[in-house]
C-alpha cells in the first residue's frame, strides 16, 4: 500500500478557487432545498466544469512537468510543450476568476439573502456620509468628464494584465503567483459579498432623483458601456470588486515598481471615481472595497509564503500506481535534480 501513495499538489491560487466553488455548490445544494425548487443543471452549469477544469489542470500538469526530464530527450514532446504549459498555468487564474464571477449568474445571488438591500444601502451612505454621492456628484458632469469617467472604468480590465505583465517579465515568477493569489483572495471576499449582500446599484433605485444625462461625444464609449452592461451579473454592487481589485492590484505594482506606481495613480484613482459618478455603486460600496483589499492583500501573501503548493495525498488502486509512479518525479536521480526548472532571476 505504501507504493501507492502519492502526492497531489495544488497552488495557493486553485486551492482558494475550489473552495469557493466549493462553498457555491453547497449553497446551491441547501438553500435550493429549503425553498423547495428543483436544482437545474444551469444552476451548476459554471461551479462543476470549474471544478473538473481544476483538478483536471492539475493531473495534466502531473504528468506534463513532473516527469523525469532526465528520460525525456530535447526532442520530446514533453520537453516541447512543457515551457508553454507552464505559462498556460501561471496565467490560467484569469480565467478562473471569470468562472468564479459567472457563477453568480442569474439568481444565485439571491440563494442566501432572497431580497435587494439597495434601500439598507441608502440608508447606510445618508447616516454616514448625509448625502447620495452619484446625485451630489451630478454638478460637475460634463460630457467630456464622461468620456474620461468611461474609459477609466473599462481600465478596470486593462490594469490587471499590464501589472500582471510588466511582474512577469521582470520580477521573479513568485512574485507574479502572489498577485494572483492576491487577485483570488480578494474575489473570494468579494464574491461572497455579492452573496450576503445582493443589490442592484444607484443607477436603478436612484434614476428618479438623476437629473443631469450622462452623455458624452463618443459613440465608441456608448458601445463599451453597452457591452459591460450586458456582461455584468445583476447583482455585483457590494462591495465595489473596481475598487477593491484595482487597488490589490495598485498595492503590487507598489511592491515590485514605485515608478509603475505613480504611473498608475491616476488611471486608479479615477476608476475609483467612476464607480460613483457613471452611478454603478454607492459611496459604502467603495469604502467597503477600500477596507477589503489591504487585508486580503496582506493574507494572499502570508498564505504563499506558507502555502504556495498545498500537498494531497492520494492513494492509488496497484493498476494505476505504477504509471503515477512513471511520471511523480519523486526520483533521487540526480540529472533530476539538476533538470529543476529554475526561478526567473
Amino acid at each position: 500500500m505504501a507504493n501507492n501513495r502519492h502526492t497531489f499538489r495544488l497552488r495557493l491560487e486553485d486551492v482558494v478557487a475550489l473552495t469557493f466553488f466549493l462553498i457555491m455548490l453547497f449553497v446551491h445544494l441547501v438553500f435550493s432545498g429549503l425553498e423547495r425548487r428543483n436544482l437545474s443543471p444551469a444552476d451548476v452549469l459554471i461551479i462543476i466544469p470549474a471544478v473538473a477544469l481544476l483538478m483536471g489542470k492539475e493531473l495534466v500538469h502531473y504528468f506534463i512537468a513532473g516527469k523525469e526530464r532526465a528520460s525525456a530527450s530535447a526532442a520530446s514532446p514533453l520537453e516541447f510543450v512543457r515551457p508553454y504549459w507552464e505559462i498556460f498555468r501561471d496565467w490560467f487564474p484569469f480565467l478562473v476568476i471569470l468562472l468564479m464571477y459567472y457563477s453568480l449568474w442569474g439568481d444565485a445571488t439571491h440563494l442566501l439573502v432572497p431580497l435587494d438591500r439597495d434601500q439598507a444601502l441608502i440608508a447606510l451612505d445618508q447616516k454616514l456620509f448625509g448625502f447620495q454621492a452619484s446625485v451630489a456628484i451630478q454638478r460637475f458632469i460634463t460630457p467630456g468628464l464622461t468620456s474620461w469617467m468611461d474609459f477609466a472604468y473599462f481600465y478596470h480590465v486593462l490594469n490587471i494584465p499590464i501589472v500582471a505583465c510588466f511582474i512577469y517579465i521582470v520580477r521573479p515568477r513568485a512574485r507574479f503567483r502572489e498577485m494572483m493569489s492576491g487577485l483570488m483572495v480578494v474575489c473570494f471576499f468579494g464574491l461572497l459579498g455579492y452573496l450576503l449582500v445582493p443589490a442592484i446599484g444607484p443607477e436603478f433605485t436612484l434614476r428618479a432623483q438623476y437629473t443631469v444625462p450622462l452623455s458624452q461625444p463618443l459613440a465608441v464609449f456608448n458601445r463599451q458601456v453597452e457591452f459591460m452592461d450586458f456582461a455584468r451579473i445583476r447583482r455585483d454592487v457590494f462591495p465595489s470588486m473596481h475598487v477593491a481589485i484595482s487597488f490589490v492590484v495598485w498595492l503590487y505594482a507598489w511592491r515590485n515598481s514605485r515608478r509603475l506606481f505613480w504611473i498608475l495613480s491616476p488611471l486608479v484613482l479615477s476608476l475609483w471615481v467612476s464607480t460613483i459618478y457613471l452611478r454603478y455603486h454607492y459611496l459604502i460600496d467603495c469604502l467597503a472595497g477600500l477596507l477589503l483589499a489591504p487585508p486580503c492583500y496582506w493574507l494572499a501573501n502570508w498564505l504563499f509564503k506558507r502555502f504556495g503548493e498545498v500537498p494531497i495525498p492520494l492513494v492509488l488502486p496497484a493498476s494505476l500506481a505504477g504509471r503515477f509512479a512513471a511520471h511523480s518525479g519523486k526520483s533521487k536521480a540526480p540529472a533530476e535534480v539538476a533538470g529543476k526548472a529554475k526561478e526567473r532571476p
